[in-house]
């Protein structure tokens, strides 16, 4: 198993600290990336909205999540013996295939995984936006 990313909130206030964080972070990194593309200071005003900073919030928090890489047995073995109880587990994909990713958010007792074949950054990202959606979008 193959471990990617920076944080897995253990608690939901840990994760309104670390997306109270990425929300500065976004600030910048859309003020830099509009710099670069040549707006001026009216087109900035215009152009860049608070929905756009918070897209940029959601996405950078998002991209930072923990996941699990592994095959389908070692995600089944995994899901018998985490350590929290058997609350919902959310696969997207398709059962053909033979590798997983996964994201496990203990605090809401779920688990977002997806399905892959070839290609595991295309599906941790999938997974994280996912995960965003599903476990952490309505808490923070």
């Amino acid at each position: 198993m193959e471990t990617k990313g920076s944080f897995a909130p253990a608690t939901v206030e840990e994760a309104r600290d670390r997306y109270a964080e990425a929300g500065e972070a976004a600030r910048v990194v859309v003020r830099e990336t509009a710099k670069a593309m040549g707006f001026d200071g009216e087109e900035y005003d215009e152009r860049v909205t608070g929905e756009v900073i918070e897209t940029a919030r959601d996405a950078l928090f998002a991209s930072l999540l923990t996941v699990h890489v592994a095959d389908r047995e070692t995600f089944e073995t995994w899901l018998d013996e985490r350590p929290f109880t058997e609350g919902d587990v959310t696969v997207l994909g398709s059962e053909h295939v033979d590798n997983v990713v996964w994201h496990a958010a203990p605090f809401a007792d779920a688990v977002v995984a997806a399905t892959f074949q070839n290609e595991p950054d295309a599906a941790a990202g999938t997974l994280r936006r996912n995960a965003f959606g599903r476990i952490y979008r309505d808490e923070l």
